[in-house]
């Protein structure tokens, strides 16, 4: 009986695994052509519009040879064509969160830093990582800001010295109200 060597087990061993990883691209490769075709199915758009000709000139009546750009298809077909989420898509806190964070800030009574407002929110959120879901209050933050239903205020030169709060508690001057003021810990 012959024994197989160290090398030849190892040599097994990687081509199993390359078999597995190629086996899972297959079937990923599958599973996205299924879904153009679904999609396709269900929207009914034309293909031809989203095939890229290639560079040659063609002569008329012959069909158009080049790549489909299946990402453009799909995107067409979910009716992400503008901002925000696609259609039919659902929210991923099944809650309003440009809300949420308005009654946060206005529920402190005073100016706050958004690290506060993002580890008020969090304890609601326990399963989102910190730093993604502080990017997001970031950018929902910038929103109501634009809305003029918060403002932000400065302490001294710094970006990080930054608090949020509401329009009524600044006065004229650009002063903030008395008892309206910030905690300095942060």
């Amino acid at each position: 009986m012959v024994s197989q060597t160290a090398g030849v087990i190892a040599l097994i061993k990687q081509l199993e695994e390359g078999k597995l990883k190629l086996k899972l691209e297959y079937e990923k490769g599958i599973r996205a052509l299924d879904q153009v075709i679904k999609t396709l199915c269900e929207v009914k758009l034309d293909p031809l519009n989203f095939v890229h000709a290639a560079k040659k000139t063609r002569k008329p009546g012959r069909p158009k040879t080049g790549e489909i750009n299946v990402r453009s298809i799909v995107k067409k077909a979910k009716g992400k064509n503008g901002r925000g989420r696609p259609a039919g898509s659902k929210s991923g806190t099944k809650v309003n969160l440009t809300q949420m964070l308005y009654d946060t800030v206005i529920s402190k009574n005073q100016f706050v830093h958004s690290r506060e407002i993002v580890e008020s929110v969090v304890k609601k959120f326990p399963h989102e990582d910190r730093i993604d879901f502080g990017k997001k209050i970031s950018v929902l933050l910038a929103s109501l800001k634009k809305q003029g239903r918060l403002i932000t205020f400065k302490d001294g030169g710094y970006r990080k010295n930054i608090y949020w709060g509401a329009p009524i508690w600044l006065s004229k001057e650009g002063r903030i109200s008395r008892g309206k003021g910030f905690k300095k810990s942060i």
